[in-house]
């Protein structure tokens, strides 16, 4: 398979990739931590402490 990947120019096109980029990665976290063999209250802390660490 052939990709052609255009690199954003403008500022307001960066953000809007880093924008798609970030709803993409909290749904494959979101995805992940649902499929865990774990109560939810520990599911819950595992994404307090996440959140706790990128802040």
């Amino acid at each position: 398979m052939n990709m052609i990947v255009y690199n954003p120019q403008t500022e307001e096109d960066k953000k809007e990739l880093g924008r798609r980029a970030a709803v993409i990665h909290n749904q494959v976290l979101m995805q992940s931590v649902r499929l865990l063999h774990c109560s939810n209250d520990q599911k819950k802390a595992l994404l307090d402490a996440i959140k706790a660490e990128s802040t």
